[in-house]
């Protein structure tokens, strides 16, 4: 770009991946060769860093916020926890942002100091998409008090922290009126019907069907009482984890090792799954399963466990006679695995074709679905830029259902 700057204000999307170089390539090296990108894209709307930006976090955000304040609208970054105090002052930078995803590397420290930054309120007037991942407990409480105006999509994904939570519920109740879409990816339980309150106009909702809701025991029937009253919008239910529901991959082991953890949690499904229906969300059309580990061990089981078929069939017909769709992570429909003819070798060619083995750690599918699956991705991202893995196993084959 040195030698031809029109390449640097062509340039809309910048996206660095992380790579192995040789001994000769050092840090600093990398990071001003990042920034001499930076100072010569002066229209970039979008910029995704795959890898952590941590001694690089200062020198990079500088950058951002001194050449592309007014044209930047997408921002995808990997920072240290403690770097929380940065991020602030760089969001404060970009008012352009419509959507962020911030991946926060490392565990927590026990005091973050964040100096002036933690009483700057910030306001993001067009702001509509938030991603977080990782530890980002201190960041949720900041944000409680920042003007996000036009905020519609949430997903927050806390991996495996399972301890200093944010008040999720305070944030909500300021930010999340007008919210469409949120997924919520923990393992701690979460108040759902408090939530869902809060969110009156959500028409996606993701969350975790092991969790234990609270009061379930004193309800009339054998479901969980996710609703005070019934949800007018939600179409689409979207439902992480689920290891143990179906007897499959690592829970198949766990399970000779404490049966009555698999059992209870499997009892949480079960309850949780049954008041997903049409009385408690009117509009509902699609229930989908977003753990792709789950996905891939299926498909290498050729379905569920014997022990676990019956659940397998009783969420089936619970769906079926809701009238409601139910999906695997790629948006088709949850159960399209391999069947086989004892007397035969060799499969239909449809069986052939839903045969591969897709999941989360890179396993190869069959040749189509893999197509399929890049396909409805790009029509999801032709009509919004999603940051975040989770939401676009949410948006999986929209464009395909609306067609």
């Amino acid at each position: 770009m040195d030698c031809n700057k029109n390449l640097g204000h062509w340039t809309r999307r910048l996206h660095v991946t992380r790579y192995f170089a040789g001994s000769a390539s050092t840090i600093e090296t990398t990071q001003n060769s990042l920034v001499s990108i930076i100072r010569h894209c002066n229209k970039l709307e979008t910029f995704v860093v795959n890898w952590p930006l941590s001694v690089s976090l200062s020198a990079v955000a500088n950058a951002l916020c001194t050449y592309t304040p007014r044209s930047l609208r997408v921002l995808h970054i990997n920072i240290p926890t403690a770097a929380l105090a940065k991020l602030i002052f760089m969001l404060q930078c970009l008012h352009k942002l419509e959507a962020v995803h911030v991946e926060f590397d490392g565990p927590p420290p026990e005091h973050i100091r964040l100096g002036a930054a933690g009483d700057l309120e910030l306001t993001l007037p067009v702001l509509r998409h938030l991603s977080l991942r990782g530890p980002f407990q201190d960041f949720v409480e900041q944000a409680i008090d920042w003007h996000l105006p036009a905020l519609r999509i949430l997903s927050l994904d806390f991996i495996n922290y399972r301890e200093d939570f944010p008040d999720l519920l305070e944030f909500l109740a300021e930010h999340g009126g007008e919210l469409t879409i949120l997924d919520l990816n923990c393992i701690p339980p979460l108040d759902i019907p408090a939530i869902l309150d809060l969110c009156p106009l959500l028409t996606t909702f993701t969350f975790n069907p092991d969790w234990r809701i609270p009061g379930w025991e004193n309800h009339q029937l054998s479901e969980s009482p996710l609703v005070r009253s019934p949800h007018s919008h939600i179409t689409t239910i979207g439902l992480h984890h689920l290891m143990y529901a179906f007897g499959v991959g690592y829970a198949a082991s766990y399970n000779k090792i404490d049966p009555f953890v698999t059992q209870s949690i499997r009892r949480q499904n079960d309850i949780n799954f049954a008041a997903l229906h049409r009385r408690n969300f009117p509009r509902l059309a699609r229930i989908r399963v977003l753990n792709a580990t789950l996905l891939g061990d299926l498909e290498k089981n050729n379905g569920p466990s014997q022990r676990c078929f019956e659940r397998w069939e009783r969420w089936t017909r619970q769906c079926q006679h809701e009238g409601i769709r139910l999906e695997d992570c790629t948006g088709a429909t949850l159960g399209t695995l391999p069947e086989y003819d004892d007397e035969s070798e060799v499969g239909t060619e449809e069986e052939s074709v839903v045969e591969g083995g897709a999941q989360a750690e890179g396993q190869q599918m069959t040749t189509l679905r893999e197509l399929l699956l890049e396909c409805r991705k790009m029509n999801a991202e032709r009509e919004l830029d999603i940051p975040s893995p989770a939401m676009q196993m949410i948006y999986a084959g929209t464009s395909r259902r609306m067609s």
